[in-house]
């Protein structure tokens, strides 16, 4: 994908891109990230913190670039937390940035407890309440999972 997009990239523009598949039976996460924002993981008794991943480089930057997949493992109860640029760097009237720190808070004092649909509510209000009238100028994405195993017998 990375080589093709080079390809045509007559415009010097990039991608930055997060792919993940979760072993829904052992839990593992395996990875890979290419110049995209790191998640946010919630271990059990925790709390989200941000996950520190190699960012690689993004697409359709370098030819022939070769990304790393890296790994982790989620237990029973884990969540994370994936956004784009878009939800850090929402700004206000006065141009002040969301952040990571303002999302940091969030996800610790109103979603500890939630389950991922009540999660990217909260978040979203939050980012709403921040932005007030200002306008938006990138993408707000979000995505919220939880890692919960099932035995079916």
């Amino acid at each position: 994908v990375n080589n093709l997009l080079c390809e045509s990239n007559n415009n010097g523009m990039f991608i930055t891109a997060f792919e993940g598949v979760l072993d829904l039976v052992t839990g593992e996460f395996r990875y890979v990230n290419a110049g995209h924002e790191p998640p946010f993981i919630y271990r059990k008794g925790g709390g989200y913190k941000t996950y520190k991943i190699n960012p690689g480089f993004v697409l359709a930057g370098i030819e022939d670039f070769q990304y790393e997949e890296q790994v982790t493992q989620l237990h029973v109860g884990d969540r994370i937390f994936q956004y784009t640029d878009g939800v850090t760097e929402a700004t206000d009237k006065d141009d002040q940035l969301y952040g990571m720190e303002r999302l940091d808070k969030v996800l610790n004092r109103s979603c500890a407890d939630c389950n991922p649909k009540q999660t990217l509510k909260l978040v979203k209000a939050d980012i709403d309440a921040f932005v007030g009238e200002a306008d938006q100028f990138d993408d707000i994405t979000m995505l919220s999972l939880a890692y919960v195993r099932k035995m079916i017998i």
